[in-house]
């Protein structure tokens, strides 16, 4: 059975090669899955491809490097990747399950709001760029599906 990506969901990781660390609020285990392939089963289950995820958001945030993925909409499941796509590390953060960011030397330090946190080897002012990110895909898809026009 795969996994989907649900409202429990902190974190995607690698962890070895096809297998991936998966974190949630009250659980963590290991599943012979890369983190594409959990983003890329999640997004089919919820009705779309990755690719086609990647293409909506780049259309409304622009071309951008690690872009941020919209998985299901109702649910605001919305994670962004710790590297760049193409990567074999990339890893994927639950955008809306994130208390705080702390730098940890030349990573950071993600603070979930259940109090779990997980160090990522991304710089801290990265991480705050990608949740600038998914902040504003949330807010321009939302204002789209209201009808409401952004200037």
């Amino acid at each position: 059975m795969k996994y989907e990506i649900n409202e429990e969901t902190l974190a995607i990781l690698p962890f070895d090669k096809n297998k991936s660390r998966v974190i949630e609020k009250n659980d963590e285990y290991i599943i012979n899955d890369t983190p594409y392939e959990v983003m890329e089963h999640s997004c089919n289950y919820f009705g779309s491809s990755f690719d086609g995820r990647i293409i909506g958001s780049k259309n409304i945030l622009g071309s951008v490097y690690k872009i941020p993925v919209i998985v299901e909409e109702t649910q605001k499941l919305i994670f962004f990747p710790t590297e760049a796509l193409a990567s074999d590390n990339v890893g994927w953060i639950s955008y809306k399950n994130i208390k705080n960011i702390e730098k940890h030397n030349r990573k950071s330090k993600v603070i979930f709001n259940n109090g779990d946190s997980v160090i990522i080897d991304c710089p801290y002012f990265s991480v705050k760029n990608q949740i600038f990110r998914c902040n504003m895909l949330d807010a321009i898809s939302s204002n789209r599906k209201n009808g409401k026009k952004n200037d």
